[in-house]
């Protein structure tokens, strides 16, 4: 087998990382596309039309949270190869800080892509329900904001700093092209300022900083995907 910039050729981990990558990639793009106008709506508008397009939203959250885990171990393989190349290197340390904050963003945006199922399952009730059942119904929906409202801006925050920390790593070592982990790490930094002020008002009024930039990120995906199967394949 050959060595090139760190890749070894038909390894096993990096020709799983690089369909992570692409895998997860295309289908957190199409669960982006499938998701439905609910996501800047709230209160009973949000809960109706969560009902109306109950289907699109329990598949966008799906496909996204598959996405995700795809994504996982795309991260997974970046941070093998970085730390075989030279697990002494400050690269091969920013790499595992990041993988292992990639782990518990995942773990958070899992949960929260749980609560969307959840919404969905509850607006299909409140559209099936009597006057008096729709009130019933109201009254438990009411209460998922309160554990929603948390959970995905500290998934965010998590997350894009787990990719900043992995470019950094990319960035110090030998094994990828400098000006990927230059991508990563500024579209990492630019997302923590995103969900800090998510963090305080709620995502709805961020979504037009918040969407560009996911948009972003997972091209980057696409892109290290496609140069990773390059080299391993």
């Amino acid at each position: 087998m050959t060595q090139q910039q760190g890749i070894v050729k038909g390894d096993a981990q990096q020709k799983l990382g690089s369909a992570g990558f692409i895998i997860g990639a295309i289908l957190m793009m199409i669960g982006a596309l499938l998701l439905p106008p609910s996501l800047g709506l709230v209160g009973l508008e949000r809960l109706k039309e969560a009902g109306e397009h109950a289907v699109l939203l329990q598949a966008s959250a799906l496909l996204a949270t598959i996405g995700y885990w795809a994504i996982l171990i795309g991260t997974l393989g970046v941070y093998r190869s970085i730390s075989a190349s030279g697990a002494a290197t400050s690269g091969a340390a920013w790499a595992r800080l990041g993988f292992c904050f990639h782990i518990v963003g995942v773990a958070l945006w899992t949960v929260g892509m749980s609560l969307d199922v959840s919404l969905a399952a509850l607006g299909l009730d409140w559209i099936a329900a009597t006057a008096a059942g729709k009130e019933a119904v109201y009254s438990v929906y009411a209460m998922l904001p309160g554990f929603g409202r948390g959970i995905f801006p500290m998934a965010v925050l998590i997350n894009w700093l787990a990719f900043a920390f992995i470019g950094i790593g990319m960035v110090r070592s030998a094994v990828y092209p400098r000006w990927l982990g230059w991508v990563e790490l500024i579209l990492g930094i630019a997302m923590l300022p995103v969900a800090v002020i998510m963090t305080f008002t709620g995502r709805e009024a961020l979504l037009n900083l918040f969407i560009p930039l996911s948009f972003l990120t997972i091209l980057w995906f696409l892109v290290i995907g496609i140069w990773v199967a390059r080299k391993a394949w």
